[in-house]
């Protein structure tokens, strides 16, 4: 007796294990009867068994949806690199578009210039500004060594831009037609016979007066290179949207909206005489 009130926990816990065991012992021999012992028996364990039971599929479910879930995160995120790929080829296809279409545009320049002298041309990209917002001054990614000198005739593929200023080993600088240091010759379409100087204005327009006093010109009209100086004859520049009658030197001035856009220039044709 005195064993176990020294030790009344664990005996308690050894009496409850042989009860249990017992129990178990009685549910075994009694299996499929219906005795109320019996029932009660397996009433008991059902409580015990259930929460385990629970608790077991808890743990399988878990597990699964752990799995589960590492496998739809992997395939998402391998729609994720397809779509980049996707999108990818998507922006390259449109690029060279782009390019195609640019270029397709620059060769229409080269029908600017021929007659009776030859010339070659480079095809270039634009890669740096002065830091104006109009192109009065730009840098092309061609220069000495792919032909270009200075003073080539740079043009676009809806008409003349300017020419090169300085020309290092694969780079030169442009000055365009909308530059106030830039002078050009220019005809009439309409009326070949007719000839005028414009310069530009700095903000992307032109400016120009007419050699004749007398000529007859009028908003709409197309303007070319007369081939007088350094630019080949016949090249688009732009169309006069005004003229006016200055009465100090009775000339007619005139207003130019160019052909090209000077806030946009991306690819330019480099005509380099032979």
């Amino acid at each position: 007796m005195k064993w176990f009130r020294e030790h009344t926990r664990l005996a308690i816990i050894i009496g409850a294990f042989l009860i249990l065991i017992v129990i178990i012992a009685v549910s075994f021999l009694n299996k499929g009867n219906s005795s109320w012992f019996g029932k009660k028996v397996e009433g008991g364990l059902t409580k015990v068994q259930e929460p385990i039971s629970s608790a077991g599929n808890g743990v399988s479910n878990g597990i699964f949806g752990i799995f589960r879930f590492r496998s739809i995160a992997k395939e998402n995120e391998k729609l994720k690199e397809e779509v980049s790929t996707l999108n990818q080829q998507i922006i390259q296809n449109r690029l060279s578009e782009l390019e195609l279409a640019e270029l397709r545009e620059l060769s229409n320049s080269l029908n600017y210039v021929g007659g009776e002298r030859e010339y070659g041309y480079v095809t270039a990209d634009v890669i740096a500004l002065d830091g104006s917002s109009w192109f009065n001054l730009f840098t092309i990614n061609a220069g000495k060594e792919e032909g270009v000198i200075k003073n080539s005739i740079v043009v676009g593929g809806d008409g003349l831009i300017g020419r090169v200023l300085e020309v290092g080993s694969h780079w030169s600088k442009v000055i365009s037609l909308i530059d106030e240091n830039s002078n050009v010759s220019f005809q009439v379409s309409r009326n070949l016979q007719l000839l005028g100087i414009l310069s530009g204005d700095g903000k992307g327009s032109l400016k120009g007066y007419m050699l004749d006093p007398e000529a007859t010109v009028g908003e709409g009209d197309m303007l070319l290179t007369s081939g007088i100086g350094i630019y080949p004859k016949g090249i688009p520049i732009g169309k006069i949207s005004s003229v006016t009658l200055d009465t100090d030197s009775l000339l007619k001035t005139l207003t130019i909206e160019p052909v090209v856009y000077f806030k946009n220039i991306q690819k330019v044709t480099v005509i380099i005489p032979n």
